[in-house]
């Protein structure tokens, strides 16, 4: 890990991590349940069916019934082996299909106990049916299930109590009084809607279940999250005091508090000896010296930074040399904390302060496209809140605005060079860096997905993408999806729209400028997000929808239009 806090590590040309896949949706896992049952429930009734049919010889069926007993018993084991054809493949198994299967089967089951018995045990069939179709996903298929099965056999029952069906069944109800048979049929038709309202309660609780549990597992990974920031921010505050270079005179600034020391240098606060202005200088270690290629990086990092000026970018004061050849640079003190600070101790921030966030943000960005420069490690621990000084001390004492401002450079670019300085290697914090970071390609639409996944970290208290190691993250960078944000926090649909542009995969899929991130955020903040931008971030979530999308209001994303043009 360097000063910055960065995590170099090599991109292995394949990983096969455990434990790195995207986490299944709670929709994905109730499916891959519901098709596990229905790889046993239908070669189970087809069994079941097979033994009726091969019994059907040798019962007491009278003139044609016979017949038609057979007729019905192969329709069902057609009915179950299309089933288990469907439950073969998660994509085949959809709720539209299953739904017209089981009407199917509710007619079929009918109609073979009514040749049997309708009053007879096998009626238990019927309600093992209706619990296991109602316990599917779709709403259509606990319907049709229930609604073929419950009005058939009131059909049935209800004719052959009232004298209106003949009784041609092999456990005949001729013998039964009226009145008894009239209670059946009440008694049914309850067992059958008990069985359906049990059925749908109990998908409902395990849904409730699963998403209580992946709630409680996104808090532990956030408060974890910010455990690992407080202990780094603890590390750099132990590391404080004075250093060896405390005392001190380099460029004309007196060194005092060694503020902090990471792996390419120590920063310490200092103070002009003729004028008083504050300042904080960053030295490189001794031990480095020797390595040419981390002082390219370091004297590349004073010459980036100096090349963009802006009040939302720390300002380089000068670049010099100590005595002793150690390079070091002179900045401006800033008076405040980085984000990551006020996240840990505010957790998630409302929308207009992000809102705010995100305009200054951009107006750094801004120079640093027009310079030609992409910054590579946007993060909270690199974008401090500073108060700024009065600019007119003699006349109003009072302190000046709080501003937000851009630092460390140290794996900046400037495009159009070729440097090797990074080749072969992650240099940046991967939960905020955009997956053609990772090839190595970077344009300023790179920094422009870093402010998005800021914006997000932010927003829920989470970064979008986490995981035990630089690798593990990278894996989730290129090939899943952040969370909804809606899953973390209560957020205008607009806005997780604007998140899921500025923070797509493909740079042709994001905003062209930040400028224009900056400007929808703020819309959608409003609820006046234009309907292009709107149309554009439904468009891409029908493509590449967050992780663990299901339930509202994404779940008509299915269903948003695919041209702008189309948006009333």
């Amino acid at each position: 890990m360097d000063s910055g806090g960065r995590t170099p590590a090599t991109l292995p040309a394949s990983i096969p991590l455990s434990g790195s896949l995207p986490s299944l949706s709670i929709g994905d896992v109730l499916h891959r349940e519901e098709v596990a049952r229905a790889r046993v429930f239908f070669p189970t009734i087809l069994v079941l069916a097979a033994l009726n049919l091969a019994c059907v010889p040798l019962l007491p069926f009278t003139g044609d019934v016979r017949l038609v007993a057979a007729i019905v018993l192969v329709s069902g084991g057609i009915l179950m082996a299309v089933g288990r054809y469907l439950a073969g493949d998660p994509d085949r198994y959809t709720g539209r299909r299953l739904a017209m299967l089981a009407a199917g089967c509710g007619i079929v089951a009918t109609a073979v106990l009514y040749l049997i018995g309708i009053f007879c045990a096998g009626t238990m069939v019927l309600i093992l049916g209706i619990h296991f179709f109602a316990s599917s996903s779709d709403r259509r298929t606990a319907i049709a299930s229930y609604a073929s099965i419950a009005l058939l056999y009131f059909v049935f029952s209800a004719g052959l109590a009232a004298g209106l069906l003949p009784d041609i069944a092999l456990f005949s109800v001729a013998s039964v009084p009226p009145a008894v048979q009239w209670f059946q049929v009440g008694m049914s038709q309850f067992f059958f809607a008990i069985t359906l309202h049990m059925a749908l309660r109990n998908r409902s609780t395990l849904e409730l279940a699963i998403h209580q549990a992946q709630r409680a597992a996104m808090q532990i990974r956030q408060r974890d999250a910010q455990l690992a920031e407080a202990r780094r921010e603890l590390d750099r505050a132990l590391r404080a005091g004075e250093g060896r270079r405390t005392g001190d005179v380099l460029g004309g600034y007196r060194l005092g508090e060694l503020l902090g020391r990471g792996g390419m240098g120590e920063v310490y606060r200092a103070e002009d000896v003729q004028t008083g202005r504050r300042a904080a200088i960053k030295i490189m270690h001794l031990g480095l010296l020797d390595d040419d290629e981390q002082v390219r990086r370091f004297l590349r990092e004073a010459e980036i930074a100096a090349a963009v000026r802006s009040p939302h970018i720390v300002e380089i004061l000068d670049l010099g040399r100590a005595p002793d050849g150690a390079p070091y640079l002179i900045m401006e003190l800033l008076d405040g904390h980085d984000l990551g600070w006020h996240l840990r101790r505010r957790g998630p921030l409302p929308l207009d302060e992000i809102v705010d966030l995100l305009d200054q943000l951009a107006r750094a960005l801004i120079v640093m496209r027009e310079a030609g420069i992409v910054h590579r490690d946007l993060k909270p621990g690199n974008i401090v809140l500073a108060r700024q000084p009065s600019p007119h001390p003699e006349r109003s004492p009072a302190a000046g605005p709080l501003l937000w401002k851009v630092l460390d450079f140290g794996v900046a670019k400037a495009l159009g060079t070729s440097s090797t300085l990074t080749q072969g290697q992650i240099l940046g914090t991967p939960s905020y860096m955009a997956a053609e970071q990772l090839a190595g390609d970077v344009d300023h639409r790179t920094d422009l997905y870093a402010a998005a996944a800021i914006a997000y970290r932010a927003l829920t208290g989470s970064a979008p993408f986490d995981g035990d190691d630089a690798a593990q993250i990278a894996y989730k960078v290129m090939f899943s999806q952040p969370q909804a944000p809606s899953h973390f926090v209560q957020l205008p649909t607009d806005a997780e729209l604007v998140l899921a542009v500025g923070l797509a995969k493909k740079p042709a899929d994001r905003f062209d400028r930040i400028e224009d991130l900056a400007r929808a955020m703020r819309l959608a903040a409003r609820s006046e997000l234009d309907e292009v931008t709107r149309a554009r971030g439904w468009r891409y979530l029908k493509t590449a929808p967050w992780e663990g999308l299901r339930g509202a209001p994404w779940e008509g994303m299915r269903h948003a239009p695919s041209d702008p043009a189309q948006v009333a």
